[in-house]
């Protein structure tokens, strides 16, 4: 069985689809067969994967809008990626269009759910790029996680919206997903910054046991890598991108405690 983690910020440009496309590289180097969700209308880790969202056949509002009359299947719109373990249920611009449909469904919240569940057989993890809002596609993405992974930039904006999106996944674990978890990644860290490292301070002290070791410091390489879309690791595997992200991984991996790509435990 896969474990399913959202990536999850309502504030954007904190690193939610660099960290999506980064974290299942690693993972995939590690020997984990993993997919990655594309949940944002933007499309923008469907273009990190080298997909063009414009020319695309299906693609994931296709399975959200399904009815039992037009049910594609999920197998036959995930893509492989050009780096090995590593898949993608990719995105269009019509997905802006989804939500707003997928509030009239019932149910809304269990869609993607629905949609992933009978992949988790194949994956040992299953990540979700949420939008950067807190509509109903977050809604659902959350509602299908296990985890929710909430990348957080310390400067005072990221860390308010923070507080926002705690209470949703406490509305989400009493409405809909009981056993949804979360925990915290410091991205894009500057510490230089003396406003960073006091926001840094801020949030140790109130969430230190949801924080994972591991911090993502501000590398142009990420930035670069983005842009050609390629992950870190391929793209420049001696940054400090790389090795940061590679320690998220392993880290997760140790929380988790999953022994190996043919051992899941959860």
């Amino acid at each position: 069985m896969s474990w399913n983690i959202a990536i999850s910020n309502q504030k954007g440009g904190v690193g939610k689809t660099t960290t999506c496309m980064s974290l299942g590289a690693c993972l995939a180097e590690l020997g984990y067969r993993t997919l990655i969700v594309d949940m944002d209308s933007q499309s923008n880790l469907t273009m990190s994967a080298k997909i063009d969202p414009d020319n695309l056949e299906l693609a994931i509002p296709d399975l959200l809008e399904s009815d039992e009359e037009n049910n594609p299947d999920p197998s036959s719109i995930i893509q492989p990626t050009p780096f090995e373990n590593l898949y993608i249920l990719p995105s269009d611009l019509r997905l802006a269009a989804t939500e707003q449909a997928l509030y009239e469904k019932p149910e809304y919240e269990k869609a993607l759910k629905d949609i992933i569940e009978p992949l988790e057989s194949e994956y040992s993890f299953i990540l979700i790029d949420c939008p950067p809002s807190l509509g109903t596609l977050t809604l659902a993405s959350l509602t299908a996680a296990h985890i929710v992974l909430v990348p957080v930039q310390c400067e005072y904006y990221s860390a308010r919206g923070l507080l926002r999106l705690l209470d949703v996944i406490k509305a989400v674990q009493q409405h809909t997903n009981a056993d949804l978890d979360y925990y915290l990644v410091i991205t894009m860290f500057d510490k230089r910054n003396r406003i960073t490292l006091r926001v840094y301070d801020q949030l140790q002290e109130n969430l230190k046991d949801k924080f994972f070791d591991t911090i993502v410091g501000i590398d142009t390489k990420l930035r670069e890598s983005a842009v050609v879309g390629e992950p870190i690791i391929t793209y420049s595997p001696h940054s400090r991108g790389s090795k940061n992200y590679r320690q998220l991984a392993q880290e997760i991996i140790n929380t988790l405690n999953i022994k190996g790509p043919n051992h899941e435990e959860r």
